[in-house]
């Protein structure tokens, strides 16, 4: 299992359009390989964003799991 995370300098922990797209290339790389992504986390000044907690960690894994079923892969 693991957990990601990341700073953002500027001290805005919001995700940028590349944090969500480099999120989802993680979770499907690491779902391949039978590894569960439990949290991406970026930090801020004194604050931080979670990915789990605002729910994209579960839709990016149903996104896989759609997708897999769709192409009929591991049957």
């Amino acid at each position: 299992a693991l957990i990601f995370a990341h700073n953002h300098p500027s001290g805005d922990p919001a995700p940028s359009s590349e944090d969500i797209s480099v999120t989802r290339q993680l979770i499907f790389a690491c779902k391949v390989m039978g590894v569960t992504v439990h949290e991406h986390l970026v930090i801020g000044d004194n604050k931080y964003y979670s990915f789990a907690d605002n729910g994209y960690i579960e839709k990016i894994n149903r996104e896989f799991d759609i997708q897999v079923k769709e192409l009929g892969v591991g049957r």
